[in-house]
């Protein structure tokens, strides 16, 4: 296999991933809106929180967002020649032939692209989103560009063994 086929089928094409501040900040509301939550169980309850102790709860929420940024999956798609490539929790190759039609859907006020299958099944990418991304719209076209080019030409065909040796 040479090397460009070796790379489409390790799925090093064009990626789009979510980035530091797409993933933290769902988080951080998160668990800020726990915080909150908490803070207020306690002061209907007749004890209420101390500010040292909301001090150290809201400390420790920043450490978990923090860990949880730095340590969690990347989640995105990838762009190779015979398949999209989902990554998200797990790994899913949706081979373009499969992929009818893209659409962008606004939910909650993020545009995100969903992928609608051959199968009826519909997959909606971790990335692009519009959620802090100004490239949204260019990353979008890119996508789209790629799947009309891909969609109805087959994938490269593997180079032949090597003859052997007389």
């Amino acid at each position: 296999m040479d090397s460009s086929a070796l790379r489409a089928a390790r799925g090093s094409g064009r990626s789009f991933r979510l980035g530091t501040a797409q993933r933290a900040l769902p988080g951080a509301l998160g668990f800020l809106a726990a915080s909150v939550l908490l803070y207020a169980g306690r002061l209907v309850t007749g004890d209420p929180m101390g500010v040292g102790e909301l001090g150290h709860l809201l400390g420790w929420s920043l450490v978990g967002v923090v860990v949880l940024t730095l340590t969690g999956r990347t989640r995105g798609v990838t762009l190779t020649e015979d398949a999209l490539v989902v990554v998200h929790g797990g790994r899913r190759a949706l081979p373009w032939a499969g992929v009818e039609r893209l659409e962008v859907r606004r939910r909650f006020g993020v545009s995100q692209v969903v992928a609608h299958l051959a199968d009826g099944r519909r997959t909606t990418l971790p990335a692009p989103t519009s959620f802090l991304d100004a490239r949204f719209e260019d990353e979008v076209r890119e996508l789209t560009e790629c799947w009309e080019r891909r969609r109805l030409s087959p994938p490269p065909a593997a180079a032949p063994p090597p003859a052997p040796a007389p």
